[in-house]
């Protein structure tokens, strides 16, 4: 095969693709990629069995052909190259050969035919979600999954379609146990029922359409979940096993309801935090009338307490949260002001925007 195409083209799909290509030395071959020509246009894959990622990209000077190489040496090439246009041409024994002004590489590859064949993405009802909605939902749900390997179906992002206000919503929840973060969007989709995607698998698919794309059409097929766009096709294995069911712990009765500034909470949770931090993240909120002391401390490493101005008319309450958990959600809001729905000390809290954004998040008190 050959191709000619603009090295910041080349260069930014191979950093996209490294995020997928499996370092582990148990399966050597998926340290590679697969560049291939269709239609004139050149197609670059990269899997680690559970996600799989095609791009599409134009190059000129195409001959078709198929070569397999690291991922990780041809990005490094590329990356050092001075030319603003790489020539990549097969050659014998399934080497290739890249060259840009008077630059040649050569790279040894191995056999295409080894490498796993891509998912098929056809013959299957894709719906479809503005790429900018897309990833503001996954950046808002993702952070709250699980990182612990041992709860697999927490290690990942619950997504089904639900009927609100008689209208049909695409719905994203994640949970790890202590908090649970869910938001909806008024559309129209093709799930018959709910699915578990991996956290790492919505992570990358959130680097790798962060280029421009406008929309997103999603489907499932053979046990993956298919995303395609203009550019890109990623294919994500699904999880297995049953979600929880996560209804049960969002709190219907919490009747203390106090608006915050959120970018005056975020400052003093993030002082509150220097503390916190080294102490178990806890934080304990006094709310009385219009103030909310936070403070937080032990003979051991100091102590902070401050006070912010809130907007409240409920009976007195403490309650105690982690830290960390509240700058979490905070920092991926982009609401000037939100709500905090509490009940008592040891109830869950409901944090939500008051700009009427179908986001909330729920947190479970903690003991100090």
């Amino acid at each position: 095969m050959k191709f000619v195409i603009e090295k910041g083209r080349f260069q930014t799909i191979l950093g996209k693709v490294q995020g997928i290509v499996e370092r582990r030395s148990t399966i050597p071959i998926l340290s590679n990629i697969v560049i291939s020509e269709e239609k004139n246009n050149i197609h670059i894959m990269a899997t680690d069995l559970e996600i799989g990622v095609k791009e599409i990209t134009e190059a000129e000077e195409v001959e078709k052909g198929t070569v397999c190489v690291s991922a990780r040496k041809l990005y490094d090439m590329v990356r050092e190259l001075s030319e603003e246009r790489v020539e990549v041409q097969g050659e014998e024994n399934f080497w290739i050969s890249v060259k840009a002004g008077k630059t040649i590489f050569n790279l040894p590859g191995v056999d295409p035919n080894e490498f796993p064949a891509f998912p098929s993405t056809e013959g299957t009802d894709y719906f479809s979600i503005e790429a900018s909605v897309f990833l503001d939902m996954i950046e808002k749900t993702a952070f709250a999954a699980s990182s612990e390997e041992s709860r697999f179906n927490l290690n990942g992002i619950y997504l089904e379609k639900i009927i609100k206000d008689k209208r049909e919503h695409f719905r994203m929840v994640a949970t790890d146990g202590h908090r649970l973060s869910m938001i909806d969007k008024e559309l129209k989709t093709t799930l018959e029922k709910g699915i578990i995607i991996s956290r790492r698998g919505l992570t990358e698919l959130r680097r790798i359409l962060g280029d421009g794309e406008k929309e997103v059409h999603i489907s499932l097929k053979d046990n993956n979940c298919i995303f395609k766009t203009d550019q890109s096709i990623v294919v994500v294995r699904l999880l297995e096993g049953e979600y929880p069911d996560y209804q049960q712990v969002i709190p219907q009765t919490n009747d203390k309801h106090i608006i915050l500034t959120r970018k005056d909470f975020i400052g003093a949770l993030r002082r509150a935090h220097v503390i916190a931090s080294e102490r178990g993240e806890g934080v304990r909120f006094s709310i009385n009338g219009n103030n909310m002391e936070i403070k937080t401390g032990g003979p051991d490493v100091g102590n902070v307490q401050e006070e912010i101005a809130i907007d409240y008319a409920g009976t007195p309450l403490e309650v105690n949260f982690n830290a960390r958990y509240l700058l979490d959600v905070l920092n991926i809001m982009n609401t000037e002001k939100i709500r905090m729905e509490l009940k008592e000390e040891l109830s869950s809290g409901l944090i939500r925007p008051v700009d009427g954004e179908d986001h909330l998040y729920v947190i479970m008190p903690m003991r100090l």
